[in-house]
């Protein structure tokens, strides 16, 4: 119980490490790491739900354990904009957010979540494709929110949300209309 405790203060953590990316922008005070990450999990849920009422067979508690645990491994390393990936390299934060998160659930016999961020981080699941386009969905409400309509145009952005049908109908709705 007490290593299950300790990984829950932790995660805590997220709740006071900025999205470092918005400051590049000039936003003095942007969303912590934890408010992305619950935004990720609502939009996933929705999304989820909505494709499931669609017919659609999607594996909805990995798609809620994904979008949860996609941003674990900014615990030990913070948040780390797009700019500074460009000079540190891509695969270089990549896996050291996967040693983050390995070593966050390290001695927990929670190896189902270190195999579903492994799912994620290779986004060729549908669950993941869902989750990936649901964080970058929640990018793109959050620079609206900050009137920065230049994150509408980067085919960064707008390549994952372009893979699920659902996202990108809420994605014009929202480009159209906020």
């Amino acid at each position: 119980m007490k290593e299950i405790i300790h990984l829950i203060q932790e995660v805590e953590r997220l709740k006071f490490i900025p999205r470092l990316g918005w400051t590049y922008y000039g936003i003095k005070f942007p969303e912590s790491v934890a408010e992305h990450s619950f935004l990720v999990v609502f939009l996933s849920l929705i999304v989820g739900l909505l494709l499931i009422k669609r017919g659609e067979v999607i594996d909805l508690k990995k798609i809620l354990i994904m979008a949860t645990i996609h941003e674990l491994g900014e615990v030990k390393i913070g948040d780390i904009h797009l700019v500074a990936k460009k000079y540190l390299g891509s695969d270089n934060v990549d896996n050291a957010e996967k040693k983050a998160v390995f070593d966050l659930l390290n001695g927990l016999n929670l190896d189902e979540l270190k195999e579903i961020y492994e799912e994620f981080m290779e986004g060729k699941s549908r669950e993941a494709i869902i989750v990936r386009a649901c964080d970058k969905l929640e990018l793109l409400f959050q620079a609206k929110n900050y009137k920065l309509d230049e994150f509408f145009k980067t085919d960064e952005n707008l390549n994952e949300i372009e893979k699920e049908e659902i996202i990108k109908e809420i994605f014009t709705y929202l480009y159209k209309n906020l």
